[in-house]
């Protein structure tokens, strides 16, 4: 329901500016049936007056529009970005990417919202970085469901 209202700004923009055309234009054609400049005056300004309103308002209504939008796609890349360097960050201090620290947990491979085994056929050929299993779930990463990485600790234990 959210992203039809974020749309309609602009096409409720590109309404009013058809609208203040067609007034500007019916506007003219008052002005033109009329043969004295006396008469013409009050068409010309009314109705150029709201045809240049309409057109001012349509126009700011897609100028908001579109700063919304790119403002949404902004904070969609930001909010990438910290996960990144958030998962950057603890690859490192785990002794970093694809590096151990000397402790014997075993490593997975960090994807998007799950993580993997290393020989995953799902996380092979990604240059992804790596983490313990603790550290994976503490990022909200769910196991895959092909490889099952969870079967790494049950086999340590």
């Amino acid at each position: 329901m959210r992203r039809t209202w974020t749309r309609l700004g602009g096409q409720i923009g590109l309404g009013c500016i058809a609208a203040g055309l067609l007034v500007i234009g019916l506007a003219w054609n008052g002005a033109a049936s009329v043969d004295f400049v006396s008469g013409q005056i009050p068409y010309l300004l009314s109705g150029g007056g709201l045809g240049m309103g309409l057109i001012v308002l349509g126009s700011a209504m897609i100028i908001v529009q579109n700063s919304r939008h790119d403002r949404s796609l902004v904070e969609a890349q930001l909010k990438e970005l910290n996960t990144a360097i958030a998962r950057l960050a603890n690859a490192v201090g785990a002794g970093g990417v694809g590096g151990h620290n000397g402790g014997s947990a075993p490593r997975v491979v960090m994807g998007r919202s799950s993580y993997h085994r290393p020989d995953c056929r799902l996380a092979q050929g990604k240059d992804l970085p790596t983490a313990t299993i603790e550290a994976a779930e503490e990022e909200g990463l769910s196991s895959c469901r092909i490889c099952n990485p969870d079967e790494l600790e049950q086999v340590r234990s």
